[in-house]
C-alpha cells in the first residue's frame, strides 16, 4: 500500500459487523461468524484494535492510542494498524469505508 493509500485508510472510521459474536478467551479474542461460518482468534494487538472499530474512532485514533499503549513508535503503528484494519476489512468483519480508499 502506497504512503497516501495509509495516509487515507487512516481517517476511515470502521466498525464492527452487529451479527458477530465475540468472546475472550485467555487474552486472545475469538470471532465467530455464524453468516461465513468461520472462527478467528485475534491476539492482543489486534484485539486492542478490534475493540476500537466502533465507528466513533478512526484508524489514525487507533493507532495513536496502540502506540501509546504498547510505547510503541507511532510512525510504525501507522501502517501496521492500517494493515490490520483492512485484514479485518477483508474478512467481512468490518462495515468501513476502507474500501473507497483502495
Amino acid at each position: 500500500m502506497t504512503e497516501n493509500g495509509v495516509e487515507k485508510v487512516l481517517e476511515a472510521r470502521p466498525k464492527r459487523r452487529s451479527d458477530l459474536l465475540v468472546r475472550s478467551v485467555e487474552g486472545d479474542v475469538v470471532v465467530l461468524d455464524r453468516r461465513d461460518e468461520k472462527i478467528h482468534q485475534l491476539n492482543a494487538t489486534a484485539a486492542f484494535i478490534w475493540e476500537r472499530c466502533d465507528g466513533q474512532h478512526s484508524v489514525g485514533d487507533i493507532a495513536k492510542r496502540l502506540a501509546v499503549h504498547f510505547d510503541a513508535d507511532i510512525g510504525v503503528v501507522k501502517g501496521d494498524v492500517a494493515g490490520a484494519v483492512l485484514k479485518l476489512q477483508d474478512l467481512g468483519l468490518l462495515v468501513s469505508d476502507c474500501d473507497e480508499v483502495r
